[in-house]
């Protein structure tokens, strides 16, 4: 009777964290989905462009919820570089776990180095979401090494929020049944310390490495231009992985093709850098 009973509890604690992950999902959907049906998009975008942070991040849930995910990203880092820390959260969730787009250039591939950067932004402001997002991150080693004691302490704070109070005391609860209680204690008393404001140092983001890394081999005019990059063909828009030794494997966008040159944007770097045909 007592298995049978642990065995209601757990599937019952499963079910509640499957529902709250969807109801999570459900939530960015549907906020992106209410502006797009019932907000005026020309004003917000015009307040948007003008600068206005809380506009940037409606603009950016109109747009990943019409799965342009990439141009989404770039309003909520605008957004996120003034401050807002709604913006920083979901910034740092789509390069955490990259998302689909439509079509195929409006796709956000996984870039763990700076997703964990704006996820902490938004997580020392003790943004909900974004604690549960730095629990998962220490818990898979997305942009930081695995830390199971981090995790705990962040899951921590987010099972005290109101949005936590289930799921994130169900999972709290997992964790606590596969770690040995010193590493509990020193986690509770880790999560103490994040509520003072005492917090480890944000990791950096990770560089590209500068200099000749990449190369333009050629470029193809015509009605659909294309430009060879390290032996690999694109056209404006297209994003490919390109082997360039270390630090590893790194995704590269073709912005825009020009006579001689081209502009790309390179994963875990902030601005654009242009190769010049040699």
């Amino acid at each position: 009777m007592e298995q049978k009973g642990f065995g209601r509890i757990r599937s019952t604690a499963l079910i509640l964290f499957a529902f709250g992950a969807q109801m999570t999902r459900g939530e960015d959907a549907l906020r992106g989905t209410m502006t797009t049906a019932f907000g005026d998009i020309a004003a917000i975008k015009q307040k948007a462009e003008a600068g206005d942070s809380r506009s940037q991040v409606l603009l950016a849930d109109a747009l990943v919820s019409n799965f342009r995910s990439v141009d989404a990203l770039g309003w909520y880092r605008k957004a996120a570089l003034q401050g807002n820390v709604e913006g920083a959260y979901h910034a740092g969730h789509l390069l955490l776990y990259g998302r689909v787009g439509i079509p195929k250039d409006q796709i956000v591939p996984e870039n763990a180095s700076e997703g964990i950067h704006w996820t902490l932004q938004a997580a020392t402001n003790f943004y909900p979401d974004a604690l549960h997002d730095m629990s998962r991150a220490y818990q898979k080693g997305l942009g930081v090494g695995t830390n199971l004691l981090q995790a705990y302490a962040w899951q921590q704070l987010y099972a005290e929020t109101g949005p936590g109070s289930i799921v994130g005391k169900v999972e709290l609860n997992q964790m606590a049944l596969t770690l040995d209680t010193a590493t509990t204690r020193a986690a509770q008393e880790l999560a103490v310390k994040f509520k003072q404001g005492i917090w480890q140092p944000p990791p950096p983001i990770q560089k590209v490495p500068d200099g000749t890394s990449f190369k333009l081999n050629g470029l193809v005019g015509g009605n659909t231009p294309l430009a060879i990059i390290n032996g690999k063909t694109f056209a404006e828009g297209e994003s490919q992985v390109l082997t360039r030794g270390q630090p590893g494997p790194i995704t590269v966008r073709c912005i825009k093709i020009d006579t001689n040159s081209v502009l790309i944007s390179v994963q875990g770097e902030d601005a654009p850098r242009r190769l010049l045909m040699k």
